[in-house]
């Protein structure tokens, strides 16, 4: 299915609300929708969130190394109108932690007043002899990107592929 097809809105929020509906039946109070890439997506999950009673939301997405979204979407044009449609939090993840990362936090937090999620990879994979990413960022490393984030107005943090239980220590270490 494109998903940048206005015409798959429907069925996506379809998809969407058959989801959200067994997990509001399950007792959930927050829905996290990680790893988006087309604001269709999100919308498509705050529709069918809305229509299944689930009251909160956060909407994650991945940006391309220019900070736009993987679909070329302006970020601070589409947060801004997610936040409008009710998102409870907005933000990225699996993207780097490189040196640019916080600029593009602060970037995103002007844009939006609802918290900002940074959930980023330990730096960029290199596929291995055995097919597999690894990433060579060292938790240090990675916890210094972070906090930066955080100075720069990142309230939701975290990490994503190539990161452990070692990595979130470290942040937790150097944000205190």
């Amino acid at each position: 299915m494109d998903i940048s097809a206005e015409s798959n809105f429907e069925h996506m929020t379809h998809i969407y609300r058959t989801q959200i509906h067994a997990l509001v039946q399950g007792g959930t109070d927050l829905l996290a929708a990680e790893t988006l890439l087309h604001p269709l997506e999100a919308q498509a999950i705050l529709h069918a969130a809305k229509e299944e009673g689930a009251s909160t939301v956060m909407i994650s997405f991945v940006l391309k190394p220019d900070g736009t979204l993987r679909s070329g979407h302006n970020a601070e044009s589409v947060f801004a109108k997610l936040e409008q449609a009710g998102a409870a939090a907005l933000g990225i993840n699996c993207i780097a932690a490189d040196d640019a990362l916080p600029t593009f936090v602060k970037r995103l937090k002007q844009s939006i007043s609802v918290p900002l999620i940074c959930k980023p990879n330990a730096g960029v994979p290199v596929i291995g002899e055995d097919n597999l990413p690894h990433y060579d960022q060292t938790p240090a490393e990675f916890a210094a990107i972070v906090k930066d984030c955080f100075a720069n107005g990142a309230n939701l943090l975290g990490g994503c592929c190539g990161t452990g239980p070692e990595y979130i220590a470290a942040l937790k270490h150097m944000l205190k």
